[in-house]
């Protein structure tokens, strides 16, 4: 999923300029995310505007949808990306931190959050921007969310297992409940590296489910499939 770009079935990503490129991790959590209901969805750290991109795909023309990022270069591929696809009317981008960022309530917020611990080097510093967590720690991404949502507006997000585990604790210590989580296996009978979450300020008894991307030859489980063929041009079992 590396290269400069990337083509789906109704849009086509270029990720010359960004940091952070096309991930198996976004891809997941924009076929995964429930929609419905969602009239203003925000994309936290958008990069590509991957996920903005899938989830105007999923939704109906009057759903808006908004589009925070800090990096310049990113903001610009996000826009070109947008412009290029069928829902430009539907995506603003917004180059902000989203700690001071103002907007009337969102019903959804998406993120595919930064997770590198503090002292990790990474070899690009917009890279290190783009997954480090001291541009955006997940203390100030749970807050910014929960300033930003409706009383029953949901946070859904996609993190390795054991930064989702240390994310799930603090969340909870700041008044969220988590609503669904759902394991993800890259492959059939390997142990779960990816969590995704949906967390929610109303109290609610938690959904658990799994999810296996690939058999064990390679091909993509009939459950990816099912999750992701609207999107892939290519899939089969």
């Amino acid at each position: 999923m590396g290269g400069h770009s990337f083509t789906f079935k109704q849009f086509h990503i270029e990720q010359d300029r960004c940091a952070m490129k096309v991930g198996t991790d976004s891809i997941v959590l924009g076929c995964w995310t429930p929609v419905g209901g969602a009239k203003r969805i925000l994309d936290i750290g958008t990069g590509t505007g991957i996920l903005a991109l899938m989830l105007a795909q999923r939704t109906h023309q009057e759903v808006q949808i908004d589009a925070v990022e800090l990096d310049p270069e990113a903001v610009r591929q996000a826009e070109e990306n947008i412009n290029a696809s069928p829902w430009r009317e539907r995506i603003r981008v917004f180059r902000h931190d989203i700690r001071t960022y103002q907007a009337p309530h969102y019903d959804l917020i998406i993120s595919n959050p930064p997770y590198f611990v503090h002292g990790q080097s990474l070899p690009d510093a917009a890279r290190q921007l783009a997954r480090h967590t001291e541009a955006l720690d997940h203390a100030s991404l749970l807050e910014s969310a929960a300033r930003l949502l409706t009383p029953f507006g949901k946070l859904a997000l996609v993190l390795p297992v054991a930064q989702g585990d240390a994310l799930i604790a603090l969340a909870m210590q700041q008044g969220w409940h988590l609503q669904q989580r759902c394991w993800v296996e890259t492959k059939r009978g390997k142990e779960p590296n990816l969590m995704l979450l949906l967390l929610s300020r109303k109290s609610v008894e938690t959904e658990e489910e799994q999810l296996c991307l690939r058999e064990i030859d390679n091909r993509y489980s009939p459950e990816f499939i099912a999750l992701a063929d609207e999107f892939y041009l290519r899939m089969s079992a």
